[in-house]
């Protein structure tokens, strides 16, 4: 290979490394082999065991008093119920917001309506002031 007119050199990554014959590398891998046979052997052993204790443990039935655990998931629950109920609410300050604003609301209203009464009480009273200056005897 060529780079730039360079000749480089590819590295053997075997290069000064021992061969190794044949009959070596198959009795490594042989030994190899029957250390995961045994290793296999051991995880059958180990799985059945298991398997028996298992099928033991499901034939007797060993009964279990889960009132205390009830209880406690029972609360568990409560507690978190009660939880989400609080972060489901609104905050006081935004009740109080919106109570302010409704009362400005109605406050507004209300102004708007007395203004409105006391105008129109007005125009009367004065009409009804003007009729009793024309009838009023005059002296």
């Amino acid at each position: 290979m060529e780079d730039n007119n360079k000749k480089v050199k590819r590295r053997n990554k075997f290069a000064g490394k021992e061969d190794i014959s044949r009959e070596t590398v198959d009795n490594i891998l042989s030994d190899q082999i029957d250390q995961l046979r045994e290793i296999s052997r051991t995880n059958d052993e180990t799985a059945s065991q298991v398997k028996e204790s298992v099928h033991i443990l499901y034939e007797k039935r060993i009964p279990i008093d889960t009132a205390k655990f009830e209880q406690l998931s029972g609360s568990f629950i409560n507690e978190m119920e009660n939880k989400l109920r609080k972060v489901k609410q609104p905050s006081k300050g935004l009740k109080w917001y919106i109570a302010m604003w409704l009362i400005t609301l109605v406050s507004a209203f209300l102004a708007g309506y007395f203004i409105h009464e006391y105008r129109d009480w007005k125009g009367k009273a004065g009409y009804w002031h003007q009729m009793y200056e024309e009838i009023k005897p005059k002296n």
